[in-house]
């Protein structure tokens, strides 16, 4: 499979794919200039928005409302009025960490991890924030913490810290949020990029953004085994999440951080967004309680 170009946003770090089915669209953010992007899939026109704060993370809120992570901080954001507000205070301790990838649990726990802006190493850390925002620490001593998703029966959780180049697996109960580590479930070979975002499909497979590798990967995270890869014509592949109007679209976002001139003659879509019809659909995605 290949992916086409959907948009041409050409973000230094495009991240976060949502779709949001209420809305018929596709959101994405790109963190380091703060902006946000609704793409409307039948219209096929592009909001965006702007703030002044590095932008990691776009969910579905309670209402109308999308849950934003911004800096270091979680915002409640309407839309329609523009009006932001601040919501919970992830490490204000660390004023050189930030935000990046998060997901919301089956329950409505927003699961979200931080890291270094200088990439400092075991400086973050993954977190789980309640239905009523209480703030609890996880997973410590994380580099890069990226991709978050779980089994079809929500007793497993997969979870990425980009450096260690797997995906961890541990015991998960839906009913309290506690998790337990079991083992690395996916290790990924040298020469195929670093893990970053992931979405699960409606079998089970993990489908990975390979950092580096010039794909989105689909794992079997039962056995370990790569299944299959989908081209993507930019190097820096940073996530996916499935979509569309039959929930079997796959929506891609790369980066154009770090890449010299030569590279991005070669590659000159990095950074923007693309889509593959898939075939398989993805397993459900849910929004924040609050």
């Amino acid at each position: 499979m290949e992916a086409s170009l959907l948009y041409p946003s050409k973000c230094i770090l495009a991240e976060g794919p949502y779709w949001h089915a209420k809305w018929n669209s596709f959101l994405w953010v790109d963190i380091e200039k703060g902006t946000l992007y609704r793409y409307d899939w039948a219209k096929k026109k592009v909001k965006t928005w702007d703030f002044p704060h590095r932008l990691s993370l776009v969910l579905e809120g309670k209402g109308d409302g999308l849950i934003l992570a911004l800096d270091a901080r979680l915002a409640r954001f309407d839309p329609d009025t523009e009006n932001l507000t601040w919501l919970v205070d992830i490490e204000t301790e660390k004023p050189l960490n930030r935000c990046n990838d998060g997901a919301c649990d089956a329950s409505g726990r927003l699961w979200v991890g931080t890291m270094s802006t200088q990439f400092d190493k075991n400086a973050g850390a993954l977190y789980c924030v309640d239905t009523d925002f209480t703030l609890t620490k996880k997973v410590a001593s994380v580099t890069i913490s990226n991709g978050i998703a779980w089994s079809l029966d929500h007793k497993t959780m997969y979870y990425i810290d980009t450096p260690t180049k797997s995906v961890q697996a541990f015991g998960y109960e839906v009913k309290t949020g506690d998790i337990s580590y079991i083992k690395e479930a996916i290790t990924i070979p040298e020469g195929m990029g670093s893990p970053d975002g992931m979405c699960l499909d409606e079998k089970g497979h993990l489908w990975i953004a390979h950092y580096g590798g010039s794909g989105v990967y689909c794992w079997d995270p039962g056995s370990g085994k790569l299944l299959d890869k989908i081209e993507v014509p930019a190097p820096h592949v940073t996530s996916c999440a499935f979509g569309g109007s039959e929930g079997n679209q796959l929506l891609i976002t790369t980066a154009r951080e770090n890449m010299i001139d030569a590279q991005l003659e070669e590659f000159p879509d990095s950074g923007s967004v693309f889509a593959v019809p898939m075939p398989v659909k993805g397993s459900p995605v849910y929004g924040c309680a609050f």
